[in-house]
């Protein structure tokens, strides 16, 4: 215990976000083997819990779009029905009877219209809904609509190559980022100028820049860009702005537990890099191997002969501690040349190399 002090306790930190209530943010596995495989379980809780709480979300947005639905087709007969009252209130003598039908009759069709506008009031306010969302098939659908607005001015746009990460994302709010970046970008660049739009990875988070080539932002107001209502006259803003967009987007990346930042030099152009963490990737190295097309493996067999199936075997056995897998790695090593042939053969027809002796 007394090694274990110096420690840094990752998986007290992660327990304390679970009970903060952030469930947005993945855990990462780190410290000994044995923080790492609690953090592992704690991230299957973590992400378990996320799916029930959008599954929650989405019932109760359901719920209140059949309220607004049954609002909608009761409204039209009680208007009817009042319509009706008040004819036969032209034609009969008994006047105040069917002037108290009448008025009840109003009186419940308001309060059908009532429960319209609040239902839609609560339907506008549905939490947002976070999803897993695949990064290059999201950001190459997002960053695609910007395309003809920037060669309408005569602008360069380029978007790079987007790499395929798992993101939890509300695909509006993640949008309505970028929509504020690129369009900002857009209108602040002179004709004959570029945007580059390039992606990264800084340890658990995926990054997204948005680099231009425009009017840039002095040094001293760089501090206070992301602030509410910051305007500055002469770069970023211009009379029509509100102040808001870039004040909006910071907070939407933070709802994301992620943030923005920006470097930017007058004259010169500035860059904005989104960062919004990542899911971890879960697969192991042996499947990471599995996944590579049937050709490749096979060509790496040949390269490295029996080594390249010893290993995997013998990091099969550290990520399963089968027993068995271990008596295979050791075959493999003593018997090398019969398992290696029978490794190739197993790859050309199953795509696949056995592991383990169950």
């Amino acid at each position: 215990m007394a090694g274990l002090r110096g420690r840094k306790n990752y998986v007290q930190a992660a327990v304390d976000a679970l009970n903060a209530g952030d469930l947005s943010t993945p855990i990462e596995p780190k410290g000994t083997a044995a923080q790492r495989k609690i953090m592992r379980g704690l991230e299957k809780l973590r992400a378990a819990a996320l799916e029930q709480q959008i599954a929650h979300a989405r019932a109760i947005e359901q719920n209140k779009l059949a309220i607004a639905s049954v609002a909608h087709d009761v409204k039209t007969p009680l208007a009817l029905i009042s319509g009706y009252a008040e004819c036969l209130q032209d034609g009969m003598d008994d006047k105040d009877y069917l002037a108290l039908i009448t008025e009840k009759t109003e009186q419940l069709n308001g309060l059908v219209l009532k429960l319209v506008e609040t239902s839609k009031h609560e339907i506008d306010e549905i939490d947002s809904l976070k999803e897993k969302v695949n990064t290059r098939a999201f950001f190459g659908a997002v960053l695609s609509k910007y395309e003809a607005l920037a060669k309408g001015k005569n602008i360069s746009y380029k978007v790079r190559h987007i790499p395929s990460a798992e993101i939890y994302a509300d695909r509006k709010e993640l949008e309505r980022v970028f929509q504020n970046l690129v369009s900002n970008a857009v209108k602040y660049t002179e004709e004959g100028g570029k945007i580059v739009i390039s992606f990264g990875h800084n340890g658990k988070f995926f990054l997204v820049k948005v680099r231009d080539t425009g009017k840039g932002i002095e040094r001293k107001n760089l501090p206070y860009v992301f602030d509410k209502f910051f305007m500055e006259e002469s770069s970023r803003t211009d009379s029509k702005n509100s102040g808001l967009g870039l004040y909006v987007a910071q907070q939407i990346a933070h709802r994301h537990g992620g943030e923005i930042k920006v470097k930017s030099k007058k004259g010169k152009g500035s860059v904005f890099t989104v960062s919004i963490p990542e899911l971890p990737d879960e697969t192991t190295p042996t499947q990471r191997f599995e996944q590579l097309p049937k050709l490749l493996k096979v060509i790496l067999i040949f390269m490295f002969c029996f080594i390249m199936p010893w290993l995997l075997r013998f990091m099969r056995y550290f990520e399963s501690w089968r027993p068995g897998t271990l008596i295979t790695a050791v075959f493999n090593f003593v018997l090398w040349p019969f398992v290696f042939m029978n490794d190739i053969w197993s790859e050309i027809l199953y795509n696949r190399i056995v592991f383990a002796i169950d």
